[in-house]
């Protein structure tokens, strides 16, 4: 098998298209977190279990800020694993407020943030609450609700180390204190395990790939770099204990539909997994991103759907000839996954 199909049929079978996970946790996409920007965890999970379901999961802003679900008993830890590296960090993952001492700054919000939500609160009530306590440099004035208020990528990092989570049957984003709220950080522990679990999701890969993914910085990955890693070709490394499923992965023989934003789609070496770089622009688009239709590991089209009525109606682009009938299939897991009855493709 040549270098690139045995990656791809390698995080075939670590991304559990298989459909054979006795239950949503034992999926390895849970490891990092499935992300939910728009609406896409149950689709991505449709693709991966005959039944999906993210009861016993917990949502809430994690990696990149953006909103993910994780398994519920590893969300606690899971502040410590992301938290910045050092004041460098911090700023830039705050997007570069005019601060210095980025880590102090960042905790201080962290730590007013979890004194204002001690209930139920939506996040506009906890903003207007947690604004007059926090610097100014990082506040800004928000033209879409004529206020001054904390700038968003600092809030959306600092609400997970505060120990909240959403509420996912309100409309309104609503946080909801953790049940079991740990210690504000005060240094980053277990980036490590986050390291192995992306590689062994999205590998083989090297600290650059590590680093895009959770927004941290290239020479902070590097310094952490595990010693226990095994480099395999092409270049990337892997946790020792995946390197026999590298090795000898089953032959993909699938096609499924892939929500915007699937973890799959989620790796960050997209010239492997698409080397065309038109075709790259228009599956990763920044607004308007379509699915992506996945046969054997390649990405072969795009999708777009809409509901019409008790109806999902799919509208396929593929870049080739396709084979309608998985298609087809597909698209009915995921109108039964939206609680739709019936599907129709153009």
């Amino acid at each position: 098998m040549a270098d690139r199909a045995r990656v791809l049929a390698f995080r075939v079978a670590a991304h559990g298209f298989d459909r054979a996970a006795a239950t949503p946790s034992d999926l390895r996409v849970f490891d990092l977190g499935v992300q939910d920007s728009e609406r896409s965890a149950l689709p991505a999970l449709a693709a991966r279990l005959d039944a999906p379901s993210l009861d016993g999961f917990r949502l809430t802003w994690s990696v990149r800020g953006a909103p993910h679900w994780h398994r519920a008993a590893e969300l606690p830890a899971l502040a410590a694993r992301l938290w910045p590296f050092d004041d460098a960090d911090a700023v830039s993952r705050m997007n570069r407020p005019p601060v210095t001492d980025g880590l102090a700054v960042f905790t201080e919000v962290v730590r007013a943030l979890r004194g204002v939500v001690k209930g139920p609160m939506t996040k506009g009530e906890a903003s207007t609450a947690l604004t007059p306590l926090v610097p100014a440099e990082v506040t800004a004035h928000c033209r879409g609700c004529g206020s001054t208020h904390v700038q968003d990528p600092i809030f959306r990092l600092a609400v997970l180390p505060a120990g909240l989570r959403f509420d996912p049957d309100e409309r309104t984003v609503t946080f909801v204190p953790l049940a079991k709220r740990l210690a504000i950080p005060q240094a980053t522990k277990g980036f490590l395990d986050l390291a192995r679990a992306y590689l062994r999701l999205h590998g083989p890969a090297g600290p650059s790939e590590v680093a895009r993914y959770f927004g941290a910085p290239v020479r902070g990955v590097k310094a952490l770099w595990p010693e226990d890693l095994v480099e395999v070709t092409p270049g990337g490394w892997l946790p020792a204990d995946v390197v026999g499923e590298y090795e000898n992965p089953p032959e993909p023989d699938l096609t499924r539909l892939l929500p915007p934003l699937d973890p799959y789609l989620n790796a960050r070496d997209r010239d492997l997994l698409v080397p065309d770089k038109g075709r790259q622009k228009e599956i990763w688009r920044i607004l308007g991103r379509p699915g992506a239709i996945v046969v054997d590991g390649e990405v072969v089209g795009t999708w777009r759907a809409k509901t019409a009525g008790r109806r999902l109606d799919v509208t396929l682009k593929p870049f080739a000839g396709l084979d309608l009938g998985p298609v087809e299939d597909e698209a009915r897991r995921l109108a039964a996954a939206r609680g739709l009855d019936d599907v129709r493709l153009s």
